[in-house]
C-alpha cells in the first residue's frame, strides 16, 4: 500500500514548486500607484469694474478683487500692479499664498474718475499674468465762455445787439442745456438752448433795458447738476429810434404829423406861411452829451425857411413852439437849436446868402454861436446829418461832410426833448424828417 502512495505525494509537491509567491497584504500600506505632484489653479471674480458715469464729484468707493485657488497645490500671487489713473490698492503684502480651495479678496479704491488696469502675477502655469480692467468716468462741469459782449463794452442806445455764447459739456447732448441769460440790473432776461455747435444767443434790445452798468451772467447746469457761469460788465447808453417810439409820446405841434404811410415827420406842406414842431416826450436827455443822427428834406416848394433841430430845455420850456416865418418856429425856445437855413433873411441877421447851417443858444436867431455855409440843400433829394455834442464839443456833419467841429461856450447841461421846427412863408417847401436815433451817453464822461 505505502509503495502506490509516494508517485501522488511527488505530484503535489512538483506543482506547488513551480508557482510564485504572493506575500500576503500588510494591514494600512498604500499599496496605489504615487501620483505626480499637484498644480494651483487662479479663478478671478469679477474679471472688470466699470463705475460708469458719476455725477459730481464722487466719493472714493471701495471694490473687491477675488482670487480663488481651485487647483490642488498652493497658489501664489507674486505681484500686484496698478498701472493708470483714479484706482489704489489697499495694503497688502507679497508673496500672497492661496492653499486649494480657498481664496483671497484683494481691496480696491476707487478714487473718482479714471482707467486703470490691476496685473496679478501668479505662478499658475496656465494664467501667470492677468489683466483686470478697472474703469469710472466722473462728469464734468459744462464750461461756457461769453462771446459778445466782452467786458468793458459800451453797447448803443437806440440798436439790438445780439449777445452769444459758446457752451460745451463732456457727456450731455449741448441741445439738451438750457442756458439763463441775467443781468444784475434788470433780472432775467430769458433761457434757451444752444445749437449742435454749443452756440447760444440771446437778443438785447437797449430801448427796453435799463441804461447804466450791468453785469451779464450766463448759467446752465448739466443732467449730473454740475453748474457753470460766466459774466461780463457792460454798459448800456441810452437813446431811442424814432421806430422805437410810441406815436403818443411825440408832441405834435401846428402843421406838423406824422405820414403814417410814408413812416416820416411832416412839419410842413409845400404851402405859404406853415409852421410846426414836432418834439419827442418819452424820454429827456442830456444835452452835453449825446449824438443825434436824422435824415431831412427840404424841396418840392418855390423854396422856404429850413429846418431846426433842438434839445429843448424841459426845465425852463413853457411850450414847444418859437417864431414862425424867419424864425424856423425855433425862435425864442430855451435850449440849444441847429438850423438848416435855405433861405437869406439879412434883416434876420443871416451870415451868408447861402445855403448854411448855425448853431443857438436859447432860440437867439440873430446871435449865431458857429456857422459854415452849405451846399444847396433844394435840390429834390434827402440829405443826412449827424450831430455830437460832448460838450463844449460840437460837431456837425451834413451827408459824411464836416462842417462845424468847434468847442462852443454857452449853457449844455440841462435835460432836453429833442424835436424839429420848420416854417414857410410866402416861399414854400416840404420840411420832412425820417430816420432819427438818438444816443445819450451815459456811460462816458463828457
Amino acid at each position: 500500500m505505502r509503495t502506490l502512495l509516494l508517485p501522488l505525494l511527488l505530484v503535489a509537491c512538483s506543482d506547488y514548486n513551480f508557482k510564485e509567491k504572493v506575500d500576503p497584504a500588510v494591514p494600512g500600506e498604500d499599496t496605489a500607484t504615487p501620483l505626480p505632484p499637484g498644480s494651483p489653479e487662479v479663478a478671478v471674480d469679477p474679471l472688470a469694474i466699470d463705475r460708469g458715469t458719476l455725477c459730481g464729484s464722487a466719493p472714493a468707493e471701495p471694490f473687491t478683487v477675488t482670487l480663488s485657488n481651485s487647483g490642488d497645490a498652493d497658489l501664489t500671487i507674486s505681484a500686484l500692479d496698478l498701472v493708470g489713473a483714479g484706482w489704489a490698492l489697499d495694503a497688502f503684502t507679497l508673496p500672497i499664498v492661496i492653499y486649494p480651495g480657498d481664496s483671497q479678496a484683494i481691496g480696491l479704491v476707487s478714487e473718482g474718475g479714471g482707467e486703470a488696469t490691476l496685473r496679478i502675477t501668479t505662478d499658475d502655469a496656465d494664467e501667470g499674468l492677468i489683466e483686470v480692467p478697472l474703469r469710472a468716468v466722473v462728469d464734468l462741469p459744462p464750461t461756457v465762455s461769453l462771446l459778445t459782449p466782452t467786458s468793458g463794452e459800451i453797447l448803443p442806445g437806440s440798436t439790438a445787439t445780439t449777445f452769444t455764447a459758446q457752451i460745451s459739456d463732456d457727456l450731455d447732448p449741448v441741445e439738451s442745456l438750457v442756458v439763463q441769460w441775467s443781468s444784475d440790473k434788470d433780472g432775467l432776461l430769458g433761457s434757451n438752448s444752444p445749437d449742435a455747435s454749443g452756440l447760444a444767443s440771446l437778443s438785447w434790445d437797449a430801448t427796453t433795458r435799463s441804461s447804466g452798468s450791468h453785469l451779464i451772467g450766463v448759467d446752465l447746469v448739466d443732467s449730473c447738476g454740475q453748474a457753470a457761469h460766466t459774466e461780463a460788465a457792460i454798459c448800456q447808453d441810452e437813446g431811442y429810434t424814432a421806430d422805437s417810439l410810441d406815436l403818443t409820446t411825440w408832441n405834435f405841434e401846428g402843421t406838423a404829423r406824422y405820414d403814417s404811410a410814408n413812416n416820416f415827420v411832416e412839419l410842413t406842406q409845400a404851402l405859404p406861411t406853415q409852421a410846426g414842431t414836432a418834439f419827442q416826450t418819452a424820454t429827456a436827455v442830456g444835452a452835453d452829451n449825446i449824438t443825434i443822427d436824422f435824415s431831412f428834406y427840404v424841396s418840392g416848394g418855390s423854396g422856404a425857411d429850413g429846418i431846426s433841430l433842438t434839445a429843448l430845455d424841459t426845465t425852463r420850456m413853457t411850450g414847444f413852439v418859437g417864431e414862425s416865418g424867419g424864425g424856423i418856429g425855433y425862435m425864442g425856445l430855451p435850449g440849444w437849436s441847429i438850423e438848416v437855413d435855405t433861405w437869406y433873411n439879412p434883416e434876420s441877421g443871416d451870415p451868408t446868402a447861402e445855403d448854411h447851417l448855425s448853431f443857438h443858444f436859447d432860440g437867439s436867431l440873430y446871435s449865431p454861436s458857429a456857422w459854415a455855409a452849405l451846399p444847396e440843400m433844394e435840390d429834390g433829394a434827402w440829405h443826412t446829418m449827424s450831430v455830437s455834442v460832448l460838450a463844449p464839443r460840437v460837431t456837425i456833419s451834413i451827408d459824411g461832410v464836416v462842417y462845424i467841429d468847434q468847442d462852443i461856450t454857452g449853457t449844455f447841461n440841462f435835460p432836453a426833448y429833442v424835436g424839429f421846427t420848420a416854417a414857410t412863408g410866402a416861399a414854400t417847401n416840404f420840411h420832412l424828417i425820417d430816420a432819427l436815433e438818438v444816443t445819450k451817453y451815459v456811460c462816458t464822461d463828457g
